[in-house]
């Protein structure tokens, strides 16, 4: 106790502060100290230092503290501190910061501790490192490589490995460039502006940017980035990905549309010319057959030899449709396809083509009506063209009709002054798996039915690609058992007795 008044300037520091005597007894235990601890000063004046201490921290102590004392060095300042471990009353150890001074009181060595507790500094630094560790960890297992720019010079300030790896380069030679240096040099004015638009946008993303490695070669690259504040300090993270692989898998898919379309073009061709030589010697045969069959040079010898000339009419008119099919296809595919517009009367249209099926109506015992309404009579428009769309799509319901089934056509305008012409049936329809499928050409096996008859898949192709040409949509509704409904829908223009442009070609 005699030490007290020589100590009393301690007493009211806010940092613990704990004097021992050359023995390690407490002679001096101050207010902080005491709320530290959780002793009241008189429970510890005249204890072992080892009261405060943690068991398996004691020992380490006491040769501290014996090499201090013995030391020709009288403070360990501020700079020096050691981080030790402190024990309180209720047995919680605690984080503590210690500075230690050698002091003489009359004749005595007192060695006097200053003590601050830092548990929750240290748990604050433990959060912070392992932050950094997890930044860190992001950095170097992105796929991306990651760049982190000052906002305000555009210097590089890091890096991560998989940067380096792209650049063709060590971390530490992007670290101090220039953002703009990343690219090639015809592109950097250009980047300059991307890295305003970077802070000045927020996050931007450019998908068509390129790089320059250190061994020259540019590589595309897909950069997003976008302004963070990072320790109170404005700066850009941007993230580079290597699209070279991507870019090049384009070019593949490119070049392999392109040489599908040039082998469909082909095909076409090919398809344009094979008609045109079948059509020729194809109708020989037909003339001749019916010159057969008609006797015109004289009875033939047998009856066998009629039928059988008949059959060959009818197989090479069969024939000489599909090549005709084929041959509109090819056109129309190839946009040779010549319209030659005029006004058409469509009721005088369709009753020409109910003429023209009349045989194929009465012998599937077919019934069948026209609705032309007044405003929807006139059409400009290709007259073989919209009578092919017609036959086409009447053929079909007739085909797929059963007997004593029922097919209309009706001419009305839209509201937004389209005309559509409906054909529609009380037929099979058509299943809606099948609907998508329906206009890709040689879709017969497609039918709508298994036992449909006749039909090449090519009626609905043909009809759709001759409405395009003239601007319009073909929309195809169905119900499977109740029937099919198809519109021509040509556009306003063509309407009305006036529409469209005149008399004209169109290619």
């Amino acid at each position: 106790m005699r030490f007290g008044a020589d100590l009393t300037l301690f007493s009211t520091l806010e940092e613990g502060v704990v004097a021992i005597d050359e023995y390690s007894v407490i002679i001096f235990f101050n207010s902080a100290a005491e709320r530290m601890f959780g002793y009241e000063a008189a429970a510890v004046l005249g204890q072992s230092i080892d009261l405060l201490l943690p068991e398996t921290a004691r020992a380490n102590h006491h040769r501290y503290v014996s090499g201090f004392r013995h030391s020709d060095v009288t403070s360990r300042m501020k700079n020096e501190r050691v981080g030790v471990r402190g024990k309180c009353r209720d047995g919680t150890v605690f984080d503590a910061e210690v500075s230690i001074a050698k002091c003489t009181i009359g004749d005595s060595l007192v060695l006097l501790a200053v003590i601050r507790d830092v548990t929750e500094r240290r748990a604050a630094e433990a959060r912070l490192l392992a932050s950094e560790q997890k930044h860190r960890a992001v950095l170097e297992t992105c796929s991306d490589a990651i760049l982190i720019a000052d906002a305000e010079t555009g210097l590089v300030l890091e890096a991560n490995d998989r940067a380096a790896e792209l650049f063709g380069c060590r971390v530490a030679d992007l670290v101090g460039l220039h953002q703009s240096e990343l690219h090639p040099e015809a592109q950097r004015e250009r980047f300059r502006r991307v890295f305003r638009e970077h802070l000045e946008a927020g996050r931007v993303l450019v998908p068509d940017a390129a790089i320059q490695r250190r061994d020259g070669i540019v590589v595309p690259v897909e950069i997003a980035a976008r302004p963070i504040v990072i320790d109170g300090a404005l700066q850009i993270v941007g993230f580079f990905r290597d699209v070279t692989h991507r870019k090049e898998h384009e070019r593949q898919l490119v070049e392999a549309r392109e040489a599908a379309m040039a082998a469909n073009q082909s095909k076409t061709v090919f398809l344009a010319h094979v008609s045109h030589e079948l059509r020729t010697p194809l109708n020989a045969v037909i003339a001749f057959a019916e010159m057969i069959g008609s006797g015109i040079f004289g009875p033939v010898g047998h009856p066998k030899y009629l039928e059988y000339a008949n059959d060959i009419r009818d197989s090479g008119q069969h024939l000489l449709a599909l090549i005709n099919d084929i041959l509109d296809l090819s056109q129309v595919e190839a946009g040779r396809m010549v319209l030659h517009d005029e006004h058409l009367d469509l009721a005088e249209l369709i009753a020409q083509c109910w003429r023209s099926l009349r045989q194929s109506i009465s012998d599937g015992d077919l019934q069948w009506d026209t609705q032309v309404m007044p405003e929807a009579r006139h059409l400009c428009a290709d007259r073989r063209a919209v009578r092919q769309m017609l036959l086409n799509l009447l053929s079909n319901a007739i085909r797929h009709t059963h007997r004593g089934g029922r097919i209309g056509v009706v001419a009305k305008r839209t509201d937004d002054g389209d005309l559509v012409l409906r054909v529609a049936d009380t037929g099979v329809g058509i299943p809606p798996e099948r609907l998508a499928s329906v206009t890709t050409p040689f879709n017969a096996r497609n039918s709508r039915t298994a036992d449909a008859r006749g039909g090449t898949g090519l009626g609905l192709a043909i009809t759709k690609g001759l409405l395009e040409r003239h601007g319009g949509i073909l929309q195809i509704e169905s119900w499977p058992g109740a029937g099919t409904t198809v519109d021509l829908v040509f556009p306003g223009k063509r309407t009305g007795p006036t529409g469209g442009t005149g008399r004209g070609d169109h290619a």
